[in-house]
């Protein structure tokens, strides 16, 4: 408005000045020039009571288009809202009608939500792993082996939104046993998760596999010298945390603290006292098609009783020795994107190591033993449902003259031979006749320097996983 008044004000001073300028130059007298003023301002008056007007008509228009608008959006939202009503009234008429149907029928069902708690049932999953083995062993007479070496039942399900329970039970021809049983409690706090119970341990990456899912029919030489056939399998807590990432590298940490019943390291914890382990993982991206993983370990823990035999005479000596292992892992994955179930390259190489404090079995002074070993696989993704590898295995133990101390040899650590290893090469092939069925031919061939008689195997291994699970690696 004040826009308007003072352009309208402007233009009659731009009028007057126009008008006065010849009216000056006529030298017309001050008396005619006090009328035209008088008369120009007059004309101003007018032109600001019709903008007056016409401000106040716009207001009342607007204020009339308001009220119809809302009358308008009251008047659709009664007629939804009916509309809506008339729906109810007629779902809930057909419901009643069907439930009087039901029930004038020779069978009335009941249905109340899920109170029939099928959907908490856990998962159950049967894996079956069959081997048949054509075996020469230099001065041995035994040349071939068959086995169901084991059926296992694996069971599988969220106990809450944040708790998820797994367990596995291997049952084999003549014997049952535990596994694993662990429940794990995702998001304890930020970027946290743990778990309890029995579990297969982080010593590395192919250790807390199960046997039926790995790349090959056995463990590596190296673990199951190292670490016992078994691996490290046993009851404790565990704490993974996400470390969070450092440019294209992300970290995860993992501690777990669990009893010490390893026979192959801690035969001589007698007190109970728990066992610590270690593994930093650094996960990487190279490209879009290919990544890199690599891993370290530390485990540590005790023994504190000693067997000594001295002059025939076996005595228990209390000492507490500690015992630590360390581990190395890496994995080199190409898998293209757009071919990835077809073509795939992987690289796997794992160390092992164990440093074991002990008091020598034959005189009681304080000692040591050390061995080590490692392997590296090759494997390749030939089509859809075939790949090949080729793995290599090496053991180095220990030599030391009083391994051999009769009943209480330190063997696979440690040996009496002059320069002791063992290596191992394990060519194979596996096709996948589905996702829940696949077989393996696998040749191993075995020999060494001072570690016993050279061995070739020929073993056709049969997998097959009826449930949810398949061959899952956990």
């Amino acid at each position: 408005m004040k826009t308007i008044r003072f352009c309208a004000r402007l233009l009659a001073i731009l009028w007057l000045f126009a008008s006065f300028i010849p009216a000056a130059s006529a030298d017309q007298s001050s008396a005619h020039l006090a009328e035209r003023l008088s008369a120009l301002e007059q004309k101003i008056l007018v032109i600001e009571s019709n903008y007056q007007q016409q401000i106040a008509s716009l207001n009342e228009q607007i204020l009339l288009l308001k009220k119809e608008t809302d009358t308008g959006n009251e008047a659709q939202a009664d007629n939804e809202l009916e509309t809506l009503r008339q729906a109810a009234g007629k779902e809930s008429l057909n419901s009643e009608e069907s439930q009087g149907k039901k029930a004038t029928g020779s069978e009335q069902n009941f249905i109340a939500g899920n109170l029939g708690l099928q959907a908490e049932n856990p998962e159950i999953s049967l894996v079956g792993d069959y081997v048949y083995r054509l075996q020469s062993i230099d001065d041995q007479r035994n040349n071939s082996d068959v086995m169901m070496r084991n059926l296992g039942v694996h069971f599988e399900t969220y106990l809450d939104p944040d708790t998820k329970f797994k367990a596995a039970m291997p049952v084999q021809e003549n014997i049952a046993s535990l596994g694993e049983a662990y429940i794990t409690r995702f998001g304890l706090t930020r970027n946290l998760n743990f778990t309890i119970g029995k579990f297969r341990q982080q010593f590395g990456i192919v250790n807390r596999w199960h046997m039926a899912a790995l790349d090959q029919v056995e463990f590596p030489l190296a673990m199951r010298r190292v670490l016992g056939d078994g691996g490290l399998n046993q009851n404790g807590v565990a704490f993974d945390w996400q470390l969070g990432a450092s440019g294209k590298t992300t970290h995860e940490l993992t501690m777990q603290i669990t009893e010490a019943t390893n026979a192959r390291l801690f035969s001589g914890n007698t007190r109970g006292m728990p066992a610590m382990l270690l593994h930093l993982k650094s996960f990487r991206d190279i490209d879009a098609n290919t990544y890199q993983e690599i891993g370290l370990t530390a485990l540590a823990g005790i023994n504190d009783q000693w067997s000594v035999s001295t002059a025939g005479v076996v005595n228990t000596i209390d000492k507490t020795r500690p015992v630590y292992g360390f581990g190395l892992d890496f994995t080199h994955l190409w898998e293209p994107t757009d071919n990835m179930r077809y073509r795939n390259f992987m690289w796997r190489t794992e160390f092992y190591g164990v440093k074991k404090e002990i008091l020598k079995p034959d005189t009681g002074d304080k000692g040591s033993i050390f061995a080590w070993g490692a392997y590296t696989n090759l494997q390749w993704k030939v089509d859809r449902q075939t790949e090949t590898g080729l793995r290599i295995d090496y053991f180095k133990p220990d030599s030391q003259k009083y391994a051999a101390v009769p009943g209480l040899a330190l063997a696979p650590l440690a040996v009496i031979a002059n320069n002791p290893s063992e290596w191992q090469l394990c060519p194979y092939i596996t096709w996948a006749q589905s996702p829940w069925v696949k077989y393996r031919l696998e040749f191993d061939y075995k020999s060494g320097n001072n570690m016993g008689p050279d061995e070739r195997r020929l073993m056709l291994q049969c997998i097959w996983a009826a449930g949810p699970h398949k061959h899952d690696r956990y």
